[in-house]
């Protein structure tokens, strides 16, 4: 069932790949000007090296076992800030404020598996020039048990709480979900409401956006059954009733996980035995009419598929992931890319059963890592090396992001300097002596 199911994958796939490559080149890429003067401004000609050292787009990954990797710190660090620009961490309302007006947010708090104190996490992005995200403000499993069943009360204390980590991460964390998996798991232990789900949702989103700045993006995220047919409708259709209500959602997540082979398979392919890779590629697409950005905001793509050897199940892993990476990497208005746990032997429950991660229990790092780190680092990473004209100009097509720019005359080199290229026709003019 598995090969079957795969070679359905793979034919939907190639039919699709000249549209991903060309709208990857469309809008991922710029035409981009680098300008060479001496100080009176007269064109000079020379050797210039262009490399890319930082996306634009936010190719990331959770940071929940930051702190708690014992021997394997260093190394479950390096992996991160070797591939990822971008990272996660929880502020899930119970763990983060464990009794009213404790708040662990300082590096020192108490420690829980899998939720870092929030300043840990900030630090380490810092310090490897990385952006960081929060999830969620709210999450009903994760409300905490001393709230009171009451709506007046719920809504005061969230407040309260939203309020604090704004003062404290408005502008230093660049975006949060403000409301996780709400047709899901969300409102378990939460059927006391005397309203319905999307009240209260619709409510959160306009009560954290009047809190936070716009500096920090607000965002939706939901369940894996959104990228998929009746729900993903449902999802495009709330979103733009939202928007046209005025309601400030800065963002639109999309969540991907499977944490066995077997569903993974099942959503492959729908009840016909036809690639649902279609389906999956228009639902993006039709969401990106509403002219919000995207994310696909947490992913799992098992190693363990029945029939097949493990070392079988970490190649599937791999091309599914290099497949679906460029189908999201193509999409208009998709900003970003989180890939949810990285290491087997640490992620929760049947999350790890799959192992659905990039790297093994042993930190050796799986095919599927090796094979987004070629994405991401080489093919999708511009360097290049050419003379200007007698105009003193280099133009070229480049991928968005941060640049280092050095200038050679004469086999000497004159300037070197760092430069953003964030969108279509940017230029820099480098004034050498």
């Amino acid at each position: 069932m598995v090969n079957e199911v795969i070679e359905g994958y793979r034919r939907s796939y190639d039919a699709l790949l000249p549209k991903i490559n060309a709208d990857i080149e469309k809008y991922r890429k710029g035409n981009f000007k680098i300008k060479v003067v001496d100080k009176d401004g007269n064109p000079v000609v020379a050797t210039v090296r262009a490399e890319q050292k930082k996306h634009l787009f936010d190719f990331g990954t959770s940071a929940l076992m930051l702190g708690n990797m014992g021997d394997k710190e260093r190394e479950y660090r390096n992996a991160v800030s070797n591939l990822f620009n971008f990272i996660t961490t929880t502020f899930c309302w119970s763990v983060m404020e464990t009794e009213p007006g404790k708040f662990r947010f300082e590096e020192g708090s108490e420690e829980i598996y899998r939720r870092p104190p929030s300043d840990r996490v900030l630090n380490f992005a810092k310090e490897n020039g990385i952006k960081a995200k929060g999830q969620p403000l709210f999450c009903g499993r994760w409300c905490p048990d001393w709230v009171p069943k009451d709506l007046d009360e719920l809504k005061r204390l969230w407040i309260n709480y939203v309020k604090e980590v704004a003062k404290r991460y408005d502008g230093e964390y660049s975006m949060f979900d403000v409301v996780n998996e709400s047709y899901a798991c969300s409102w378990k232990n939460m059927e006391w409401l005397p309203i319905p789900y999307s009240e209260l949702l619709k409510w959160m989103l306009e009560t954290a956006g009047e809190i936070f700045s716009s500096a920090c993006v607000m965002e939706r995220n939901e369940g894996s059954h959104v990228n998929f047919g009746e729900f993903a409708e449902r999802y495009y259709e709330e979103n733009k009733k939202l928007l046209a209500e005025g309601v400030r959602l800065d963002s639109i997540g999309f969540q991907f996980h499977f944490f066995n082979g077997e569903s993974c398979m099942e959503q492959l392919v729908s009840s016909s035995g036809i690639s649902n890779l279609d389906n999956i590629y228009a639902t993006y697409h039709k969401m990106s009419t509403l002219g919000v950005p995207l994310y696909i905001s947490e992913i799992t793509i098992p190693s363990v598929y029945e029939g097949m050897s493990l070392a079988e199940g970490e190649e599937l892993q791999a091309e599914l992931l290099e497949s679906l990476y460029r189908l999201w990497f193509s999409i208009p208005n998709m900003r970003g890319i989180i890939y949810w746990n990285i290491k087997d032997g640490d992620a929760w429950k049947n999350e790890g059963d799959c192992r659905g991660c990039l790297i093994d229990e042993y930190m050796r790092k799986k095919k599927s890592y090796y094979a987004l780190e070629h994405l991401i680092k080489r093919e999708w990473n511009t360097c290049i090396t050419s003379a200007t004209d007698n105009e003193g100009i280099l133009e070229f097509s480049g991928f968005y992001g941060d640049y280092d720019v050095n200038v050679v005359i004469d086999s000497k080199e004159e300037k070197a300097v760092s430069c953003s290229f964030d969108k279509e026709g940017s230029v820099l003019t480098v004034t050498v002596n």
